[in-house]
């Protein structure tokens, strides 16, 4: 009966103890929320942000709900990246004809050939095309 007793007094005194606060519970909800957007903005860095930006109105409807209409809280969306595509370096373009503005056939070199080393004064032709005749200042 006295262990019974017992028993009962710390389940009265321990119990109230375990239960969060709403602050304790609004920190847990928040660090939840948060490490969730978190893994999704990651994910979409490196993929498809498609996941992410579906659940960004909602985290914002959340964040508002608590702290109101603050912008510096809110995310925003990931525009999908354009892929990229290969840099490459024409050294020729082709006029347009003045009279019908067809497309001229001739090939005029904005830019010197290389030698038959694969040089331009001195350098490699890659590295001239890229920097150009700054490289001579030098």
């Amino acid at each position: 009966m006295k262990i019974a007793a017992l028993a009962l007094i710390i389940f009265a005194v321990v119990a109230p103890s375990v239960a969060l606060s709403d602050y304790q519970q609004g920190v847990l909800d928040g660090l939840g929320r948060g490490w969730k957007m978190a893994q999704m903005y990651d994910q979409a860095q490196t993929g498809d942000p498609t996941a992410f930006n579906q659940v960004v109105p909602d985290y914002n409807a959340w964040i508002e709900s608590i702290f109101g209409k603050n912008e510096s809280l809110m995310l925003s969306t990931i525009a999908n990246k354009a892929q990229t595509q290969a840099y490459s370096v024409s050294k020729t373009y082709t006029p347009v004809h003045a009279i019908d503005e067809s497309w001229n056939q001739t090939k005029q070199s904005l830019l010197p050939d290389s030698d038959a080393y694969g040089l331009i004064n001195g350098h490699p032709a890659e590295i001239y095309y890229s920097i150009g005749p700054a490289i001579n200042d030098f």
